[in-house]
């Protein structure tokens, strides 16, 4: 048996409280992570789905979601401009889309589940469960619920 003399080997305190804090912190940030990443239903009424045609102004291309912003017309004088969640980036090429077919400019239309403070919010959001591209190609998204 080797037993190992802790004369030899001081371990100061400082560092077993460093180590400790350390863990803790770990701990909290990897906490934080996980709730931030939401269920569908706990922002979007998934008991209804609504129908978005817009043109892309932008996009947001990063995890844990990608983030499309769509300017949809709703009459003549008044533009709604729509904040419409997708999946991860690797869901979205996993389902067929890529950074190209979703550029700024282009016209998709948007079947989602829409937020469930959507008609008070200042930018009302949306949560993409199916994609139709100008060409008619569309593509659906598994939602976790």
């Amino acid at each position: 048996m080797n037993n190992m003399n802790n004369d030899k080997f001081p371990v100061p305190s400082s560092m077993i409280q460093r180590l400790g804090l350390c863990s803790i912190f770990v701990l909290l940030l990897s906490h934080a992570s996980v709730s931030a990443h939401h269920a569908a239903a706990a922002q979007f009424d998934v008991s209804r789905t609504i129908e978005l045609k817009g043109v892309i102004e932008k996009f947001e291309w990063a995890n844990p979601h990608i983030h499309v912003y769509l300017a949809v017309k709703r009459d003549r004088d008044r533009v709604e401009h729509w904040d419409v969640e997708f999946p991860s980036p690797g869901g979205v090429i996993v389902a067929g889309l890529s950074r190209e077919l979703l550029k700024p400019g282009t016209t998709i239309t948007v079947e989602a589940y829409p937020s469930k403070s959507a008609a008070t919010a200042v930018t009302p959001a949306a949560c993409a469960t199916k994609v139709t591209l100008s060409d008619g190609a569309s593509t659906k998204f598994v939602v976790g619920i």
